[in-house]
Formats: C-alpha cells, structure tokens, sequence
C-alpha cells in the first residue's frame, strides 16, 4: 500500500526545533504546504478504495468524464508548479497531458506519493523569489508568489475533488465526509452547528444543518 506522507520516517524532536526556529512568515508557509499535503493525502486515500475499474470508469449520463481524469488533471498541476520553479515561470498549460495518469491507478498513486515528497521537501527560500505565471490567453506574463500559488493548487484541488466525491459515491465508494469541501465552507458549517450535539436527534436532521450552513 502507498504510504501517506504522515508515514514516512520523521525526526520528530529535529521538526520541532526547526518550527520553534522559523520566522513568523516561513510558520504562514509552512501551513499552505502543509494544507495541500493533507489534500492530497485525502486523494491518495480515496484513490486506494478504487479499484482499477472504478477508477476508469465514466458515471453516465451524469458524466462524460473519469475519476482518473480528474486527478490527472490536478496533479498535473502540481508537476507544472514543482518543475516549473526553477525557472521562475509557472505555466499550467504546458502540463504533459499524460494519459497513463488516468487509466493506471498505481502510476498515479506512485505519483501522488511523489507529490507529496517534493512537497515536504520544498526549498523555503524559493518563496522569496520573484515568479511569474502566464498561460495560452495572456499577452504578458503576470507576476505571483510560491504562497499564491499555493493557495490556487489547494483550491483547485478541492473543486475538483468535489466532481471526484459525486462520481466516487455513484459508483458505491464513499469518501469522508469533508472530501471536496472548502476549507472556508467546512469552517463556516463548524461555527453554525450548535455545541450540544443532542439537538441532532438524527443523521438527518445533522445533514439539514450541515447543508443549511453551506449555503
């Protein structure tokens, strides 16, 4: 089974020193990779209560697309964001449009994995470098930041992981319930729910709460 990044070995007593040492911006940098590493670790675990099929499949009519389309596509995100650093211009269009990413569900569970790594690796003195991003419509490039950029992938991530949960339950896989949920709308839901839980005689009644907050 694919490790999820929380599985991977840590020096635990070396992290928390190195936290206590950050400056106040890098602890604000540190939560955007750490938001879109517990996105993603959601996808990996998602992915692995896919079968091979399951994650191929098209939900018609309701869909013309794929699980695995979906997550190609949003992981490619993430590669154009990762190989795209170096040279300070961050393209979205030039991703690779590998197709093997949505028919092979170990490649891309290998890839998330991937992801993940780089992620937890990433240099915190690029986030003080000056980048652009442009793509197929602008006529100019147009300046960003590592942080902005950051916020974008999580963001885009969760729209699609919204499709993703539709499709997954249509095809009689369930994620958890806060899979494709905004962070703003699963905070906003949080602060509506009353502090005694007793007044939910029922899941149903929970449900209406949950949805009435959304809204």
């Amino acid at each position: 089974m694919t490790n999820k990044i929380s599985d991977l070995p840590d020096d635990s007593a070396s992290s928390q020193t190195q936290i206590g040492q950050q400056r106040p911006e890098n602890l604000t940098r540190q939560s955007l990779i750490d938001t879109n590493i517990k996105g993603l670790n959601e996808g990996l675990e998602l992915v692995q209560l896919l079968n091979g099929e399951q994650f191929q499949q098209r939900y018609k009519p309701a869909f013309e697309s794929t699980v695995g389309a979906h997550f190609r596509h949003l992981l490619e995100h993430y590669r154009c964001f990762l190989e795209q650093l170096e040279g300070g211009v961050i393209c979205y269009d030039d991703r690779e449009r590998d197709d093997r990413l949505e028919r092979d569900r170990e490649y891309a569970l290998a890839c998330i994995s991937d992801i993940l790594q780089q992620l937890q690796l990433l240099d915190m003195d690029l986030f003080d470098r000056p980048y652009t991003i442009k793509d197929c419509q602008a006529m100019t490039e147009v300046a960003t930041s590592l942080e902005r950029e950051l916020l974008f992938l999580q963001s885009h991530t969760v729209h699609h992981y919204a499709l993703i949960a539709a499709m997954t339950r249509g095809l009689g896989v369930r994620p958890n319930a806060d899979f494709g949920v905004a962070i703003a709308t699963q905070k906003h839901r949080d602060d509506c729910q009353p502090g005694n839980s007793d007044q939910f005689p029922n899941d149903i009644a929970h449900a209406a709460e949950k949805k009435t907050c959304a809204q």
